[in-house]
């Protein structure tokens, strides 16, 4: 949700606004996903391995190719077709790059296809468990691996941020800054700790300062205002994920409870919230974007920011119901773990 109403905020001017309004927490909330994304999907393959013995690392791929691809494709033929349409100079463009689950290449480069800029992020993802099972499976010793592994890569951005400030040469730090893999490490380091119960990692993240902390830096990516160190900002709002996580899910005196039939529903249709927004957008701004417009400045905002997410909200749950399902059931086939229903053990407080 707070993607969707940064995407509205910078389509002000199809509604008639003199001005675009900007938020930093559309990209603090894809960090939060790629965290999530990477303490969930490692957490499941610990309980894989501790409770089988191994991993079916080819379960893996087809549970994410049920889970990710046909909405990933549908949208994509939906997103196609209305920029033949509506934009049909903008094509073929680097359609390539969507077909192949590399959308975040045209991002770098700065000519992604309309439409399909969101893409980025779950090229990344995808790009992610290429590996990430293997990972899993063989190592070791895997919070090691982790550390040496988001140390690098902290290491490696800092070097190219300076490349970035003082030569002509900007996409290698623009790289590194959209492909979020340690992220999703620092998520999966978690994962880690959580699944472990160490008691250290479950002191600390379950403090009430900790919990204050990670919460009132959430308000501040809201306002623009979480910049304590803008080169490591993403990897600081990963670590603030681990604590919200660990907290929301498995500590029973959690300050903020979000075990709401609410958020459950959002939860389930979250994909196709995040996959359908940019075209609902630019679909009302098209067909009622003239409607709105005598409307005074205040009636307009409240018209647009509650139209679109509820849009979003009903055509992804139609989505979700009449189309996604019938792979989500063909995924279960090849889950030893169900992510459903997996509960995360509730440790109580010492």
């Amino acid at each position: 949700m707070a993607v969707v109403a940064s995407h509205i905020g910078l389509a002000l001017t199809d509604f008639g606004f003199s001005s675009t309004w900007e938020t930093y927490l559309a990209g603090y909330g894809v960090t939060i996903f790629f965290s999530l994304s990477g303490f969930l999907i490692t957490y499941l393959l610990l309980i894989e391995k501790s409770r089988f013995h191994h991993i079916n690392i080819k379960a893996f791929y087809i549970r994410r190719i049920l889970r990710i691809w046909p909405l990933y494709f549908f949208y994509l033929i939906l997103a196609v077709i209305t920029t033949y349409f509506f934009m049909p100079e903008q094509l073929p463009g680097g359609i390539y790059y969507y077909l192949i689950l590399c959308a975040n290449i045209p991002s770098i480069f700065g000519f992604p296809l309309p439409l399909l800029a969101h893409y980025w992020s779950l090229g990344v993802e995808e790009q992610f468990y290429l590996f990430w099972p293997f990972v899993v499976s063989k190592s070791n010793n895997l919070f090691r691996f982790l550390a040496l592994f988001s140390i690098t890569i902290v290491v490696i951005k800092l070097g190219l941020r300076y490349l970035d400030a003082t030569t002509d040469y900007h996409w290698p730090y623009q790289f590194i800054q959209i492909t979020r893999f340690d992220c999703m490490a620092i998520g999966a380091m978690g994962a880690i700790l959580y699944f472990e119960k160490n008691k250290r990692f479950l002191r600390i993240c379950f403090s009430i300062s900790a919990q204050i902390a990670a919460w009132g830096s959430l308000l501040l990516m809201a306002f623009n205002k979480f910049h304590i160190a803008s080169v490591l900002d993403s990897e600081l709002c990963a670590v603030i994920t681990i604590i919200l996580i660990v907290n929301v899910s498995g500590n029973a005196k959690t300050i903020i409870n979000l075990e709401k039939p609410l958020f459950d529903f959002l939860g389930k249709i979250s994909y196709g919230i995040y996959v359908y927004h940019p075209l609902i957008i630019f679909l009302i701004a098209k067909w009622a974007g003239h409607l709105i417009i005598p409307f005074n400045y205040t009636t307009r905002l409240i018209i647009v920011f509650t139209l679109i997410p509820l849009c979003a909200i009903l055509i992804s749950y139609l989505s979700y119901e009449f189309f996604e399902k019938k792979f989500l059931y063909l995924k279960l086939k090849y889950s030893s773990v169900k992510s459903s229903d997996t509960k995360f053990q509730t440790v109580r407080n010492s």
